[in-house]
């Protein structure tokens, strides 16, 4: 088991947040190519939902293949009260991540009493449940043909964020401020907490943690992060049908935890990045795209165990350490 997050390792994360800032400013001045734009804007989507199941699995060693169905009701719930109700964006995304929340809450009550594979497949029928109904509801979803279509931009004091620049720098902030939480949590108490149920529920448990509790608290908190990213999807996208939020979507932001790091909030955000831009760079490579695809993260999971996204942030540190000595 791995020491507990330390003063030094919070100031750590803090530094590299103030780096991130910047360097998403830097970003947002500089480049124009809408496709660049476009895919950072999507990355910053996931990683928020990545995230949520960062702190779930990685801290709490809680596995769930429902993140997707979150996301969904988050992009839903947005998309229904800006286009029928009329509620402002930012009220509808509260609301979308709250909704997202309050469903993670109910469903966590149950199925976390279950452990291990049974868990997974809990929350992968779930899931799958949720999209049946996302294609069935079409009163309220449109279903699969025509699904949503026309959700409105975000829009803040009467400006709709509708470019690719003013996308990006809201999916941005957000992100920045999901990280920001994110690191508070784990470097508190609780986070100290999660670790140790993560490490032994029994142990955990003797030491006074309520498990249960604290299983619940987390799934909901990823639950209504997920809600909240599926928001500013509905928003950025404008037009979507159930199909977009299917179990593979769950997988995807497994997968960006796994091969980020599970150790290190970074390994979410690097997850994201590694999981959206590849499929496109690999676009040349149609009949090796599979191939390459699966040696890449063979290469991960056997010369990094610790993730992508940890290894890359202790180079970071290392080179930093030594330029100092210089």
């Amino acid at each position: 088991m791995k020491s507990f997050p330390s003063a030094v390792a919070y100031r750590r994360d803090l530094f590299i947040l103030i780096g991130l800032t910047l360097a998403f400013v830097v970003v947002g001045l500089t480049v124009n190519n809408s496709f660049y734009l476009s895919l950072l804007t999507y990355t910053s989507i996931y990683a928020i939902a990545a995230l949520g199941l960062f702190m779930l699995f990685g801290y709490a060693g809680q596995i769930s293949l429902a993140q997707g169905a979150f996301f969904g009701i988050g992009a839903y719930t947005t998309s229904y009260l800006t286009m029928q109700a009329g509620l402002p964006s930012l009220l509808s995304m509260i609301f979308a991540g709250l909704l997202a929340g309050l469903a993670g809450w109910l469903v966590g009550k149950r199925l976390l009493r279950l452990t291990n594979n049974y868990l997974a497949m809990a929350t992968l029928a779930f899931g799958s449940i949720c999209v049946i109904v996302f294609g069935q509801a079409r009163n309220i979803t449109g279903g699969l043909d025509p699904g949503m279509i026309g959700v409105p931009a975000f829009s803040i004091f009467g400006e709709d964020l509708r470019s690719p620049k003013s996308s990006f720098a809201l999916c941005a902030t957000m992100l920045l401020i999901a990280i920001l939480v994110t690191v508070n949590l784990i470097h508190s108490r609780i986070g100290r907490s999660l670790r140790a149920l993560r490490s032994s529920e029994v142990a955990a448990e003797g030491l006074g943690i309520e498990v249960l509790r604290y299983k619940v608290s987390i799934f909901t908190i990823a639950a209504g992060m997920a809600g909240f990213a599926g928001s500013l999807f509905a928003h950025v996208q404008q037009s979507f049908n159930a199909a977009a939020f299917s179990v593979g979507l769950s997988l995807d932001f497994l997968l960006m935890v796994v091969i980020g790091s599970v150790f290190t909030p970074w390994g979410a955000v690097i997850g994201a990045l590694f999981t959206t831009v590849l499929p496109h760079v690999l676009e040349g490579f149609e009949h090796f795209k599979f191939f390459i695809y699966g040696a890449i993260m063979t290469v991960v999971m056997v010369y990094m165990p610790d993730g992508l996204g940890k290894a890359l942030v202790d180079t970071f540190l290392s080179t930093i350490r030594k330029l100092r000595k210089l």
